[in-house]
């Protein structure tokens, strides 16, 4: 799977509900940015996973936030 793949299902959803697509986009900020605090709270045990889904996170609110341009109404 690309980030193509990924961005186009995204494109359908921002431009079918564009209210909708902005609030889960907000909500994934927040939810990513405790995903980024919480590697420098884990324990050794723990780090690793918790930075890998931290960089999950990053990478889809990348993907998510650089959609091209919505259709002009």
């Amino acid at each position: 799977m690309t980030e193509n793949d990924v961005r186009d299902p995204c494109r359908a959803l921002r431009n079918a509900a564009p209210q909708q697509w902005e609030a889960f986009v907000a909500m994934f900020t927040t939810y990513t940015a405790e995903a980024v605090d919480a590697v420098s709270e884990a324990d050794a045990a723990e780090i690793m996973t918790q930075k890998g889904r931290a960089q999950v996170c990053k990478a889809l609110l990348k993907t998510f936030k650089r959609l091209d341009p919505p259709p002009s109404a």
